[in-house]
């Protein structure tokens, strides 16, 4: 069988670089479909026999050229359905909301990647076969490391049109001097692409005096981000919305103790197994990070809870397993 899939983002590369993306191509490869990859609507092949699709907002472009030969659609992705930023659902252009009311109808499967927003939205709204299946994590390919940790933060953020502001990075950067306070020795690796954000976020750095102890490490291959996941003392990803936070499971499935906030999935993803406090707190981004500092049984604890929740709740298998399930079944109805 033939597969589309869509996601409008700048080019195939992303669908090969963004570990969303490449996890579930890589899943449908291996359910046995044949996979066709478009990112704009000419790519979009009407010869397949269904689409899979990632972003609600885009999914009316797909279902329009199933429509043709009634092809089924499945859309998957975070909703943002209901956050305070001004950015969420309802603050969206009525033309936007519309078509994003009329994509979760016309889809024979909606897969919402997090419990929050599968409940939110499926109460709110009319959605066409509403599932909850999260994202995976392969715990083989990200395994704890096997040397000590070493004296550094990580944080892994795309640094680009505001989404590090959602993902609290000026926070981050702002703790910095609150944690060399007591911690002198740390330093703090910031890794994600260097977009429209970057060049603040570095004068942020400079103005506080800490530019010599921050690396911006710019976009990193998949096997340097397990490195680092393997090595840092801390993981820092205090957020102000969180539809999944697949970084904060890798961070998770290789051991590094976690700090990240109690906002959308994050309390389902993370549960006791890290600190959750105030992402737009310097204050509270820095009491966290220093309460692991000063208790290595705290930091061993918590890293060997992450990563058994990582292989007990969030298997790569599990997504695999259930969105063949999904497919399998959708398939049989059309």
């Amino acid at each position: 069988m033939r597969v589309c899939f869509f996601a409008k983002v700048s080019g195939p590369d992303v669908l090969s670089r963004v570990e969303f993306y490449k996890q579930d191509i890589d899943i449908l490869r291996d359910l046995g479909f044949e996979v066709f990859l478009a990112t704009r609507w000419k790519e979009i092949r009407r010869d397949v026999d269904f689409y899979f699709v990632w972003w609600w907002q885009w999914g009316f472009l797909p279902l329009l050229k199933g429509a043709f030969r009634a092809r089924p659609c499945l859309i998957t992705g975070v909703f943002d359905f209901r956050w305070a930023s001004g950015k969420d659902y309802f603050h969206r252009p009525f033309h936007e909301r519309w078509l994003m009311k009329r994509t979760l109808k016309g889809a024979k499967a909606n897969v919402f990647i997090s419990s929050v927003e599968y409940h939110d939205v499926s109460r709110a709204l009319c959605v066409t076969n509403p599932v909850y299946i999260p994202l995976g994590i392969d715990t083989n390919l990200y395994t704890e490391g096997v040397a000590d940790r070493e004296d550094f933060a990580l944080t892994v953020a795309w640094m680009n049109a505001g989404n590090s502001w959602r993902k609290c990075v000026p926070e981050v950067v702002q703790a910095i001097p609150l944690i060399r306070k007591l911690h002198p020795e740390m330093r703090f690796i910031i890794a994600g692409e260097k977009g429209t954000d970057y060049a603040g976020l570095a004068s942020l750095a400079k103005e506080l005096g800490v530019s010599d102890y921050v690396e911006f490490s710019g976009v990193i291959p998949r096997e340097k981000k397990i490195e680092l996941m393997q090595r840092c003392k801390v993981y820092v990803s205090p957020s102000r919305y969180e539809g999944f936070g697949l970084a904060i499971l890798e961070a998770m499935s290789c051991g590094a103790p976690v700090v990240s906030s109690p906002v959308g999935a994050v309390p389902e993803l993370v549960g006791d197994t890290g600190l959750l406090v105030d992402g737009t707190s310097p204050e509270a981004i820095a009491g966290a990070v220093n309460q692991y500092l000063d208790d290595e049984g705290l930091r061993k604890t918590k890293g060997r809870a992450g990563r058994a929740r990582a292989q007990s709740v969030f298997p790569h298998e599990r997504r695999k397993r259930e969105l063949g399930h999904v497919i399998s079944e959708m398939m049989k109805k059309s």
